[in-house]
């Protein structure tokens, strides 16, 4: 009985040892991409990620602060928008936006699908998601608060 007791403090220890494993603490991108954490989906259209970072580096110049632009690794028609300037450790308090980059063809002209997570939503939230989108949509107009 003993020996079964220890073996059990063993695993548990291995287990939790594995959860508080150094970088996969805090909230994850991929924790955030999912359907509980979804708010709002929408595409912009005359748009592809060249003129998507330009209006950001225009958006940044005139009122001090814009959403950080990732590309997914391996992928030139997938990015990430993450409302802060450095990659944060946890996203948990941070609002993501993935995008995908689509072609012109003969009956859409290019265009960006814009999908918004954040792990809690709020008013507060649904202002910081307005004003990552205004910044792509309206680049130089500053909104209050930046």
């Amino acid at each position: 009985m003993v020996m079964k007791t220890f073996m059990l403090g063993l695993i548990s220890a291995g287990v939790l040892a594995g959860c508080a494993a150094p970088g996969t603490s805090g909230v994850q991108p991929d924790d955030l991409r999912d359907s509980l954490h979804f708010v709002t989906e929408t595409i912009i259209s005359d748009l592809d990620f060249p003129n998507l970072q330009r209006n950001l580096y225009k958006h940044r110049a005139e009122c001090g602060a814009a959403p950080r632009f990732v590309m997914h690794e391996r992928q030139t028609g997938y990015a990430s928008l993450i409302e802060t300037q450095e990659i944060p450790e946890s996203y948990e308090n941070v609002v993501l936006a993935d995008l995908v980059q689509y072609p012109e063809t003969l009956r859409a002209p290019k265009r960006v699908e814009v999908r918004v997570y954040s792990y809690y939503y709020n008013d507060d939230v649904q202002k910081r998601v307005d004003r990552m989108l205004g910044a792509i949509r309206r680049p130089g107009v500053c909104e209050l608060g930046e």
